[in-house]
Parts: structure tokens; C-alpha cells; sequence
């Protein structure tokens, strides 16, 4: 395969590995059980939440195969994108804002309590920097790796499922899951490095600001600013909790 077919293939298998994680994480507590009828009633935004996000996520490697291959396809297809993300941020605040409000009022688990604002923060990140690769459509370098780094963040939910599959309710599967998303970047900047010799100022943007804002959001736990994010992200669910 010549060096400029392996590079057009690059993006397109980087975003089926992020992909494949996401759907791998949830086929532990969400696809399996639901094929097995063993998945708990909840509420219809918790179904309608997680089809659109996997969705997008099935989307993605075919939308980064078609940007080169048959751009008007790809151009086309980025409409139904926005619809999902559209989706993916009202049925995911939604979610997020009425586990919230329950776990602050002692009535829900303590783990959205405890969790609640970096996965509130995953999903503000994915929008950014969902809504950088739109305004950098002209500007392919930067789009694709803006993409690539709205992927890599929103998949942290399923990242986060591996890890306790593999080693149970810790405390620290969050931050590892967290963590580990942030390995798909640095395979883009190693690719950048490999084949242009420079990294694209693109990964050290979406790097440098998931990585500060996912710590911080980490930190907080346990201190007063916690308790007035908390009680901001459950008032999404004052806001929507009619839909739930």
C-alpha cells in the first residue's frame, strides 16, 4: 500500500477504535442486558440518550472514511450529525441533571453525586470541541483532529465501563477512564510527528484543555465550589425534568 493510502486510512481507523470502545464498554451494562431483558425500567430519556450516542459514535469512522472518498456523502451526512449531537446534548443533560438532583437530595446513588461534574464536563468538552471542528469545515486539518478529539472525550462514559469491568467499582476507574481516552490523542500526535516531522497545534489544544478541565473537574470533589456545580447541573433537571 503506497505511503498515501496508509495516511487516508489513518484517521478512519483511529475513529473506528474509539468507536469500537465506546460499544465494547456499553455492551457490559447497557447492550447485553437490554438483548437479555435484564436491563432495569428507567426512563425513556435514559434509552433515547444512550441510541443517539452510539449512533454518533457508529457515524464517526464512516464520516472520517467518506471525508475523503466521497466528500459530498460526507457533507451531506454531517447534517444528521448535528441532529444527534443536538440530541446527544439535551438527553444527556437531561440524564445527567435528574441523577444529580436525586443523588444531592440523598435519594439517588452516590457515585453521580460523587461523579457528577466530570461527566457533566465530558459532555460540555465534546460539545466545544465538537462545535471547533464545525467552524474549521473549511480547514480539514483542523476539523478532522478537532473530531477526533470531541470523540476521544465523549467516549469516556464507555472507557469508564472497561475499566470497571475489568476491575470492579474503584474510586479511581474515573480518572483512569479519563485518562485513557487521552491516549487516542497521543496516537494522532505520534502519526503527526511520524509523518509530518511537527505535531499539529490542533492535539495540543484539545490535549492541553481536556486535561485541565477534567482534573479540575476531579479536584473540586469535596470542596464548596463542588456543591454550587452540583446544584447548577441539577437544575438542568428543573429545566427539562418534565421530559423525563
Amino acid at each position: 500500500m503506497a505511503p498515501t493510502a496508509k495516511r487516508d486510512l489513518f484517521y478512519p481507523a483511529l475513529a473506528l477504535a474509539i468507536s469500537l470502545t465506546a460499544f465494547l464498554g456499553f455492551a457490559f451494562t447497557y447492550l447485553g442486558p437490554l438483548v437479555t431483558s435484564t436491563y432495569p425500567d428507567v426512563s425513556w430519556a435514559v434509552h433515547a440518550h444512550g441510541i443517539v450516542y452510539l449512533a454518533w459514535c457508529a457515524l464517526l469512522p464512516i464520516q472520517a472514511l467518506l471525508a475523503r472518498r466521497a466528500f459530498n456523502v460526507h457533507r451531506a451526512m454531517g447534517l444528521g450529525s448535528l441532529v444527534l449531537v443536538a440530541a446527544m446534548a439535551v438527553s444527556g443533560f437531561l440524564v445527567i441533571g435528574v441523577k444529580v438532583r436525586a443523588a444531592v437530595h440523598g435519594e439517588g446513588s452516590e457515585f453521580w453525586k460523587s461523579f457528577g461534574v466530570p461527566i457533566a464536563a465530558g459532555l460540555v468538552l465534546f460539545l466545544v470541541f465538537y462545535a471547533a471542528a464545525l467552524l474549521n469545515r473549511q480547514r480539514p486539518d483542523w476539523h478532522k483532529r478537532f473530531m477526533i478529539t470531541a470523540a476521544a472525550t465523549v467516549i469516556a462514559a464507555g472507557a469508564w465501563r472497561l475499566w470497571v469491568a475489568g476491575f470492579g467499582f474503584q474510586d479511581w476507574a474515573m480518572p483512569a477512564a479519563l485518562a485513557s481516552t487521552k491516549l487516542f490523542i497521543v496516537v494522532g500526535m505520534l502519526h503527526d510527528f511520524a509523518t509530518r516531522r511537527a505535531i499539529h497545534p490542533a492535539w495540543w489544544i484539545g490535549l492541553g484543555v481536556s486535561a485541565v478541565v477534567e482534573t479540575a473537574s476531579l479536584l473540586v470533589a469535596g470542596t464548596p465550589l463542588e456543591l454550587h456545580i452540583t446544584h447548577a447541573i441539577a437544575s438542568f433537571a428543573d429545566l427539562l425534568g418534565w421530559m423525563y
